[in-house]
């Protein structure tokens, strides 16, 4: 997604389309916003600093590490005073026991003096001491209200912002990341700026590097737009590289207007740092959720496409049908072993194939051939990179959910759960208006045949590293202090490392 700064330090923009873990980042930003305690925050962040292992709960409703975060809670901030008690309550806990039992913990009632008054950001601390799994939601939903939706929604990826930003002394640098192929992109770029002959590519690895220099003096003599692909895979020539960057930067004035150096790694230490210093970032990582997956699908679906097949109603419904099967298979991978045995790389090539041979097979067989359709989809294009024999059958059984004869019912569902559907066909805008205005942002495991207990673990899993990334981020201490440092998991043992400046509080 496109970070745009509203701090007005916007001089030229060098990197675009950070990744999706970077939006974490923007929770520190908000945190700005709305007025947040440095306790507040650190509690947040770490959980609280002193030892409360020796204090239980008299009941079993509530565990032992979920009671010692409740009364660190009430320890942090003003707002949560008397929640000790309050949890003692018998008039309060039928709510508390609600709130940590709900689907959706945001919308629980609390009691009144919690309800009312508590800020924003101190609900998400309840509900991070109640119910952690379900944070990230809840997250996304502050970071909403705070910021504003453009935070939290992936806009389209568009090449060509990237390219009107560049000049011919500018390197463009792909930052590669699993499922995504930043080539289908380019070449479309080269044919829109009748590039497309001009535009040479080399695969980069041993042996290649003369090939590499020599292809870069004749571009930047010619015009030419040079692409080298896999620069990780080519560490002991990138010294090289960076000395042929650093002449063309001298030598400005003999370098052609149109030629462009376009570089794709991944993300290694051996690129070269005055490169990319100099250069603009670009990636383009899948967007997280069936809905961002299905709109980021649709927004590289060009209208004359939509509307150029023989059979337009047929060819709508199975279009969104393998739209969703892309977004379905890898969403799943999020599940870890529960959703394929290996996390595939699947790629937007994998998709733009089939969608090619969906309207040439509907174009010119008289009838659909749901069997050569799926054979060519779950067999080929996404099947050829499977391996293992259950993944295969499982991706072959995902396919047929769709690619049937009932796809062409109008009231056919393409879950169990009724909000997931083919929307009315007619015009493609017609599709967005369903993705924005009825597909939920948080996805429930039976969309993708699990069971609703098959969430638990991914969500904790999210939410790990959501805070990790976090505290990543955080700034260090300097200047002979140091502060405590450890972790969201060290924070739950009430385990530390000490570094010299505070010293956890043991609760007597």
């Amino acid at each position: 997604f496109f970070f745009q700064a509203e701090d007005g330090i916007r001089d030229q923009p060098r990197s675009r389309g950070l990744g999706d873990v970077y939006k974490r980042q923007i929770m520190r930003r908000a945190e700005g916003r709305n007025k947040i305690t440095a306790d507040e925050w650190n509690f947040f962040l770490r959980g609280s600093l002193t030892d409360f292992t020796q204090e239980k709960f008299d009941e079993d409703w509530v565990d032992n590490v979920t009671w010692q975060k409740i009364l660190g809670l009430e320890e942090c901030h003003y707002g949560f005073k008397d929640l000790k008690k309050s949890f003692k309550n018998p008039d309060h806990q039928k709510l508390w026991k609600e709130a940590m039992t709900c689907e959706n913990p945001v919308e629980c009632k609390l009691p009144k003096e919690y309800d009312e008054n508590l800020t924003a950001f101190q609900r998400l601390m309840i509900i991070k001491s109640l119910r952690e799994e379900k944070l990230m939601g809840l997250c996304i939903r502050y970071v909403k209200d705070m910021l504003g939706i453009k935070f939290t929604v992936s806009p389209p990826f568009s090449l060509a912002d990237c390219f009107s930003d560049s000049t011919n002394l500018t390197p463009l640098i792909f930052v590669l990341s699993p499922g995504a192929d930043p080539m289908i992109y380019l070449q479309g770029l080269a044919k829109e700026k009748d590039m497309d002959t001009r535009l040479k590519t080399l695969s980069l690895g041993q042996g290649q590097g003369k090939e590499a220099a020599r292809i870069i003096d004749e571009g930047k003599r010619s015009g030419e737009w040079i692409c080298l692909q896999n620069c990780h895979l080519a560490a002991s020539w990138m010294p090289e590289l960076e000395k042929i960057q650093e002449q063309i930067q001298n030598s400005s004035a003999e370098i052609n207007p149109e030629y462009r150096l376009w570089l794709t790694s991944s993300p290694t230490k051996t690129f070269p740092v005055p490169i990319l210093q100099n250069g603009i970032k670009i990636t383009n990582e899948p967007p997280k959720g069936l809905k961002n997956n299905l709109a980021r699908t649709f927004h590289e679906v060009k209208e004359e496409f939509y509307e150029s097949c023989n059979k337009p109603e047929a060819f709508k419904r199975m279009l969104f049908g393998l739209a969703f099967f892309h977004a379905v298979i890898l969403e799943r991978r999020k599940f870890g072993s529960i959703g394929w045995n290996i996390p595939y790389s699947w790629m937007d090539s994998d998709f733009e194939i089939s969608k090619k041979q969906l309207l040439i097979y509907l174009d010119e067989q008289p009838d659909i051939p749901y069997t050569a359709l799926n054979y060519l989809v779950a067999e080929i294009n996404y099947g050829g990179r499977v391996t293992d024999y259950k993944d295969s059958r499982l991706i072959k059984a995902l396919i047929k959910q769709y690619f049937n004869p009932k796809i062409m019912d109008p009231t056919f569902k393409l879950s169990s759960l009724d909000v997931y559907y083919i929307p009315p066909i007619g015009k493609l805008e017609n599709v967005f208006t369903y993705i924005e205005g009825t597909l939920p942002s948080d996805d429930l495991p039976e969309v993708f045949g699990m069971h609703y207990n098959a969430s638990i673990t991914m969500q904790q899993k999210m939410v790990r590293e959501f805070f990790e990334t976090l505290l990543s981020i955080q700034p260090r201490a300097s200047g002979g202090r140091s502060c405590l440092l450890y972790t969201s998991d060290a924070a739950d043992e009430r385990s530390s490392v000490d570094l010299g400046g505070r010293r956890i509080i043991k609760k007597k």
